[in-house]
């Protein structure tokens, strides 16, 4: 399905999509203020009829678009929804669900590897703000879970002299984005600090995996803050209906293994991202755009 498709849907979305008023404000609510854990949950929403989960992409065909109204209206209450090139040519709602083809792989397609902590896109220019995940079928043995480490809780473990370290040291962040593709480590010369904006509320950004330190000193300090991450996650479970909402600013996340049987009845997710500034990015790229290529500078 293509981008025109979902500009329409996503007019229907806002128009006439079922989140109720108070899940309207609670979303709103996290916009505005957030809270500590730097996520937050809708359960049990109206997503309609699903069929069994495919195989692959080509085999995706889903007649009932009840669950990507929900999931677009929910990303347009967070910010401008947007789409990468890499992931689903584009596409502004992603799917998920075990391929075997990335079996033992460090992708969102794989299902019996661990997905470490990170944060989403951290190497972009273009950085989503939020991404939003709708649980349209739970695993068949419930054993897939999504952690997430806020930076609030992670901050209370580090020292004043880390935190500054922190705020200054430059770490290489490799991409995850080739022209086309995704899946890829390549280095863009993307040197960023892991903590930046206001120092007292710092945002976050961290891909272990991703990243590489410039000094001993700096290796031993990003390997302290990757356990302290772990030590302060949250598990959070998501069943048929269930929407995750993560503050990709504030967050890492993470995603258990899990067991596939490729009979229809494996987990399928649905993601979408938001940024809450499109204008400074068309400011800053001379285009308004959607859907985002690889920007390694503003």
């Amino acid at each position: 399905m293509q981008n025109k498709y979902y500009e329409t849907l996503l007019s229907n979305a806002v128009e006439k999509s079922a989140l109720q008023h108070e899940q309207i404000g609670q979303i709103i609510n996290f916009r505005l203020f957030g809270n500590k854990k730097g996520f937050m949950t809708l359960e049990s929403l109206p997503i309609g009829d699903i069929p069994p989960t495919p195989l692959s992409r080509d085999l995706l065909c889903k007649p009932d678009d009840s669950s990507e109204r929900l999931l677009l209206q929910a990303t347009a209450l967070l910010g401008e929804p947007i789409g990468y090139l890499q992931e689903s040519e584009g596409c502004i709602v992603n799917n998920f669900f075990p391929q075997q083809a990335h079996s033992r792989g460090a992708t969102s397609d794989s299902f019996d590897t661990e997905l470490d902590l990170h944060t989403e896109n951290a190497f972009h220019a273009v950085l989503p703000d939020y991404l939003v995940l709708l649980c349209l079928r739970q695993d068949p043995d419930a054993e897939a879970v999504t952690y997430i480490a806020s930076i609030e809780r992670i901050l209370e473990r580090l020292t004043f002299e880390e935190q500054a370290f922190f705020l200054t040291e430059p770490y290489n962040f490799l991409s995850d984005y080739g022209p086309t593709e995704k899946n890829q480590r390549i280095d863009i010369n993307r040197h960023q600090t892991i903590l930046y904006g206001d120092p007292d509320a710092p945002f976050f950004r961290f891909d272990p995996h991703f990243m590489l330190a410039f000094s001993s000193r700096a290796q031993q300090l990003m390997d302290k803050l990757h356990a302290i991450a772990w030590e302060v996650v949250e598990p959070v479970r998501l069943n048929r209906g269930d929407m995750l909402i993560i503050d990709n600013r504030r967050t890492a996340h993470a995603r258990s293994p899990f067991s596939a049987r490729f009979d229809g009845s494996d987990r399928w997710i649905q993601r979408a991202f938001a940024i809450t500034n499109p204008n400074f990015y068309a400011e800053r790229l001379g285009k308004r755009s959607r859907v985002f290529g690889l920007v390694t500078e503003l």
